[in-house]
């Protein structure tokens, strides 16, 4: 009967939808029966019910940043794509992260923190390390009352057509091994596999189009992948690559990190500065351009050469050095930066003794660093999420804990507040005691 076959993709992008319609996706999503040996991402939900909650707020956030489009105006099958270089607006973000805290079962997220960073990297993050463009699918969805009719190909037609159109790869996660089979007789094959918990994997599919140049196939990357790949890697070589969205990644991070750039760049102004355990060069690349010269180190080498990416203002250097053993002779330095670090060293006492060796007798210590509020429950999810992962907490202290470690340890702070970020944090300036006291 010719009115129950799918009717030709026209992708359709959608502006808006009713809250009925909306459910209906995020229900059609949540139904899905997985075989008895897994669990699928729902594992890490409360239930059918918390999954189509998120699914919600997914399609909302589609809907908002113009990336949600259907196989018709009749809405059978909704599809989700956007390009790499798309970054997702301060209010999506914020309210995808809010509907992922509702939805997430606790006694889940640490062990899948564990195995996102113990696992395989996925498919795009390897396609953004080598930094090839791709087209990203982040949900697809049949209606309940048009599912076995057909409606997946042409979803994924209209992915695959923008994928020729721009002669870029597709690439989506699937959490199935039913799934993982559809995909691949639909055109995609599956070049990575996350295994997250038993019966949790994250499977990396990718459609290539003739007209993506040779060298970002996926056999191709993946070999050039392997080759890199190197082997007894600390927590914080596997953070590289992602450290930079973890702290900025969020709007109250970022907003307090934005806060953190303009109050440093006044102090740093025309002045030698240190900052220690950079990371990325997430702030030093943000004031370097103001000081007279700054060095910027840190311990781990995979953090550094992720540094090294991207502009690097003419005046400032990244080395590699350990924060308890400063190569740098005693009062070289006007400003010493060392953010967010002092909690994760096994040995911050130690690290402050190196700083206050090495900064000038009038010199500025700026230490802004995250603390704990037992009171906020993301700041709480994602402090499990980062031990789980490896990531040791050697000290927890809360906001006046951490100013008064401070004290203890030399150094007068003259100026502190607390930003309330995603996990809040604390700014401080303080200066060495026994010249300022």
């Amino acid at each position: 009967m010719k009115q129950n076959l799918p009717k030709r993709a026209t992708a359709v992008k959608i502006n808006t939808l009713s809250e009925a319609e909306i459910r209906s996706i995020g229900d059609a999503f949540a139904d899905y029966e997985y075989a008895d040996s897994e669990w699928g991402m729902s594992w890490l939900g409360k239930g059918k019910r918390a999954v189509s909650d998120y699914i919600c707020a997914y399609v909302r956030m589609a809907i908002r940043e113009r990336v949600l489009y259907s196989t018709s105006e009749d809405h059978e099958a909704f599809i989700a794509f956007k390009h790499s270089g798309h970054n997702m607006g301060a209010a999506s973000a914020a309210d995808l992260l809010l509907a992922s805290s509702r939805c997430m079962d606790l006694k889940h997220i640490g062990k899948a923190a564990k195995g996102f960073v113990r696992s395989e990297k996925g498919y795009d993050e390897i396609l953004s390390k080598f930094k090839i463009p791709y087209i990203y699918v982040g949900m697809v969805a049949v209606t309940k009352q048009y599912q076995g009719r057909g409606y997946m190909r042409k979803l994924l037609e209209i992915a695959f057509e923008e994928g020729q159109k721009h002669a870029l790869p597709v690439v989506l996660d699937t959490d199935a091994a039913l799934k993982k089979a559809k995909y691949e007789h639909l055109g995609m094959k599956c070049v990575t596999t996350k295994h997250l918990s038993d019966g949790v994997e994250l499977y990396g599919m990718v459609y290539e189009p003739q007209n993506i140049p040779k060298e970002w196939r996926s056999e191709v990357v993946m070999g050039d992948f392997h080759i890199m790949k190197e082997k007894n890697e600390s927590v914080w070589d596997k953070f590289a690559p992602v450290y930079s969205s973890f702290v900025t990644g969020t709007p109250g991070n970022r907003k307090a990190y934005e806060a953190i750039y303009k109050r440093i760049a006044k102090v740093v102004r025309d002045r030698e500065v240190l900052e220690v355990a950079t990371g990325p060069g997430v702030i030093a690349k943000r004031v370097a351009a103001e000081t007279k010269s700054m060095i910027a180190t840190d311990f781990s080498e995979k953090m550094i050469a992720v540094a090294h990416r991207g502009e690097v203002p003419a005046n400032l250097r990244f080395e590699q050095v350990d924060a308890c053993e400063l190569p740098y002779a005693d009062n070289s330095f006007d400003v010493v930066i060392i953010a967010n670090a002092l909690h994760i060293l096994p040995d911050p006492e130690k690290a402050l003794s190196e700083i206050r060796r090495v900064l000038k007798k009038d010199g500025i210590l700026i230490p802004p660093n995250f603390v704990h509020d037992n009171q906020n429950r993301i700041s709480g999810i994602f402090s499990k999420a980062l031990s789980a992962a490896g990531v040791v907490f050697e000290a927890k202290w809360d906001a006046n804990g951490f100013l008064s470690f401070l004290e203890q340890n030399g150094f007068a702070v003259k100026h502190a507040k607390l930003l309330h970020s995603t996990i809040p944090m604390v700014y401080a300036e303080a200066y060495i005691t026994d010249v300022r006291a």
